[in-house]
């Protein structure tokens, strides 16, 4: 066995430090501002922490946090109380605080804190799964020519959508929450598994089937079907009688069969939606879940709608983001024309192909035609190795992250991929930023093309959230996106103060994926640390800004927000989930402040 593989990983440790600092940097029931903190004192200078809660004392150990002013978790959790003390866990934690929040909607923190302790309840299948991973990662040999060397250069990726999919969305502790998904289904269908299966069909009647422009009316099996498979289904479709009157949409098969019976009574009672007993062609979840990919055909993509929730987000497929997302590839793809950088730097997925149910009357933003449709992805990947950025932020079992290895990378390479990564994420982002648009930048969505082991290109995918200040956008000759919006009030895609891009720079780009990158960088115990990341970071924003074409004014302004503030935007997700009364399609979240990672004037 090699010795990477004596090092199980504490899984309930990592969710109960994830946990209680989610909930101090957000300050839940006062986790923060009511507690009692010691004198720093040792090489660490850690601090004891205590809070009055009820009848006892949560009681804590907390060290510098080394990303952003302020302490983290170092140990374990413990309450005590007359009756006596005992060490908590994560769902132990939240339930001990959140019995002290008050006006909280019914039944969100009984919610909360069960997806809390199903997550622990299945933490002895991802300590598994994360051997599997660094098992096949390495394919039982440190050699370079490994297992999933070989699958990754030959032009597979899911190997690494597999690593990408482990951690799901970082520092939200309750980000491994599938609610709808059994334990056989998780293990079915999740991406961190690989498991194939075949795509269910179901042959829809022309007349309830909406393409986009350009897609092919006939639906999306000719782009999907080897030949055999296609004729198979067409030999199906001839003997039903369904040739002529009904388009074959493929559907997953989870959600055939928990919510389609359902949804399309109706419709499955009269003939208008037929179930085919054609399935096919073989497919496995990407790290976006709800996203297959296909062994047999690297650099395709189909996106299903599959109604389970993950974030406090229903995983369906509305077709006003369907349509959002032709409008905000359209300005990116403007922008590449508009900038050199972005033209030699970013590529774009093609996901122009999309079809969906529709209702009688028309209706773009009802559920039903969320739940039945798809969209296809291509990958323009030009001979390149496509990796989710997330993927570097994943080292299931400690060390250098598995993709590092994989890529025939080592230890000293840390400081320059880092830095390669950040020159394309920041630039993307920020650079973007400066012209009017950010694409959602978190480490799902950006594909990064690696060549001969060096970051080349940022590779986008998910154009449905293209958030924009149409000022900035009219200042540079780009155009402003005919979103569909159904809030004018809640809408966060058509800013009307432009400086409010930067929140999301600042946030997703920078605070959620690169930040992941570096805590797990510097988690390997190869000499990279949290302080020289923030440094390579401060000197990329300043290298971005530099090369932007924008006034000096603009210029200046955005320095000043991003690293002369002691303070910056901060993403909540723990508080704007528990106040959720239902769940939709768009992770609860809200921005506040915390302190600026980025402040020249942090301390080392």
């Amino acid at each position: 066995m090699l010795a990477f593989l004596d090092h199980r990983p504490n899984f309930a440790r990592d969710l109960l430090t994830e946990t209680f600092d989610a909930l101090w940097i957000e300050d839940i029931g006062g986790l923060r501002t009511r507690a009692a903190l010691g004198d720093p004192r040792g090489a660490d200078g850690a601090r004891d922490y205590a809070l009055v809660l009820g009848a006892g004392h949560l009681r804590a150990r907390m060290v510098p946090d080394g990303w952003r002013r302020g302490l983290r978790l170092a140990g374990s959790v413990r309450y005590e109380a007359a009756a006596g003390a005992r060490d908590l866990d994560a769902a132990d934690l939240l339930a001990r605080i959140l019995a002290f929040v008050p006006d909280l909607p019914e039944g969100s923190a009984r919610r909360t804190v069960a997806q809390g302790r199903a997550i622990l309840d299945g933490a002895a299948l991802w300590v598994d799964t994360a051997e599997a991973l660094e098992t096949a990662a390495l394919g039982g040999s440190a050699l370079a020519g490994s297992a999933l060397a070989g699958s990754v250069l030959a032009g597979s990726t899911l190997a690494f959508e597999r690593l990408a999919a482990w951690r799901d969305r970082p520092f939200h502790p309750l980000g491994r929450a599938r609610h709808g998904f059994s334990p056989d289904e998780a293990v079915a269908y999740g991406a961190e598994h690989g498991r194939l299966f075949p795509l269910d069909w179901y042959a829809v009647a022309r007349g309830r089937v909406a393409a986009a422009p350009g897609a092919d009316p006939a639906g999306p099996a000719a782009a999907l079907l080897e030949p055999g498979q296609r004729a198979h289904l067409d030999a199906e479709l001839g003997r039903r009688g369904l040739g002529a009157t009904h388009v074959p949409l493929p559907v997953h098969p989870w959600q055939a069969v928990h919510i389609l019976p359902g949804q399309f009574a109706d419709e499955l009672a009269d003939g208008r939606f037929i179930p085919l007993t054609f399935q096919g062609p073989l497919a496995a979840a990407t790290s976006s879940l709800r996203t297959l990919a296909f062994p047999a055909r690297p650099g395709l993509h189909l996106k299903l709608p599959l109604d389970v929730q993950t974030l406090g987000v229903r995983r369906t497929l509305p077709p006003q983001s369907l349509h959002n997302g032709l409008h905000g590839a359209g300005l990116l793809a403007a922008g590449r024309a508009r900038d050199p950088w972005f033209a030699r730097h970013v590529a774009l997925a093609d996901e122009a192909a999309f079809w969906h149910v529709t209702e009688p009357d028309g209706d773009l933003y009802a559920n039903r035609p969320a739940q039945l449709g798809c969209a296809i992805r291509r990958l323009p990947t030009e001979g390149a190795v496509p990796v989710p950025l997330a993927t570097f932020a994943v080292a299931p079992l400690g060390g250098l992250p598995p993709v590092v290895r994989a890529l025939g990378l080592g230890a000293a390479d840390l400081p320059v991929l880092f830095s390669d990564l950040a020159d394309l994420v920041v630039g993307t982002a920020l650079g973007g930023a400066c012209l009017g648009f950010v694409p959602e930048l978190h480490g799902q969505n950006a594909l990064v093309l690696m060549a001969g082991g060096v970051p080349a290109r940022l590779l986008l995918r998910d154009h449905d959230t293209v958030r924009c200040a149409p000022a900035w956008l009219d200042e540079a000759g780009l155009p402003v996106p005919a979103y569909l919006i159904t809030d004018p009030v809640r809408n966060t895609l058509l800013l009307r103060r432009p400086e409010d891009l930067l929140a999301y720079v600042q946030t997703l780009a920078i605070d959620v994926a690169l930040r992941a990158v570096a805590e797990t960088f510097a988690a390997a115990g190869a000499g990279f640390t949290l302080h020289s990341a923030r440094t390579i970071l401060i000197a990329t924003v300043e290298r971005v800004l530099a090369r932007a074409d924008i006034p000096a004014p603009r210029r200046d302004g955005i320095a000043a927000r991003m690293l002369g503030s002691e303070t910056a935007p901060f993403k909540a997700v723990l508080a704007p989930l528990l106040a959720a009364g239902t769940l939709g399609t768009a992770m609860p979240s809200h921005v506040g402040t915390a302190p600026n990672p980025l402040w020249r004037g942090s301390p080392p």
